[in-house]
């Protein structure tokens, strides 16, 4: 795989050492770059650049044809993965109580903080009816 044009670089050595820049031309071994920071146009040696774009070129072809993950079939309870959002001083305390030994088991604990909240609401549903 080569450098192209519109590749994002690194700079690795020279004058702009450390400036991010974008390949315009590659000319041979050399490349025609426009520094991100200032439109600044310089050529440097290919060997002296970090591609970003070349690397991500290469990991997506060399990327696994195989399945991640657990094999299917191997589910040992019917559980499903959510994402919350918790206050910080609520987290925090949560986790003090995990550190200190109150919660063993951080699933079994929410689980069941959760059964018991969707209980009562349920029960408070049916006074009311």
């Amino acid at each position: 795989m080569t450098q192209l044009p519109g590749d994002k670089v690194l700079i690795k050595k020279g004058a702009h050492i450390g400036c991010r820049a974008i390949i315009t031309e590659v000319l041979g071994s050399q490349c025609l770059l426009r520094l991100v920071d200032s439109d600044q146009v310089c050529q440097i040696s290919s060997l002296h650049v970090l591609n970003y774009s070349l690397a991500a070129r290469k990991a997506w072809q060399k990327m696994p044809t195989r399945k991640v993950g657990r094999p299917s079939g191997t589910r040992v309870s019917d559980r499903v993965s959510v994402t919350l959002r918790i206050d910080r001083e609520l987290w925090n305390s949560f986790q003090a109580a995990e550190e200190e030994g109150l919660i063993e088991n951080r699933t079994a604990a929410i689980n069941q903080l959760l059964r018991t909240f969707v209980d009562r609401l349920q029960r408070t549903r049916k006074k009311a009816s």
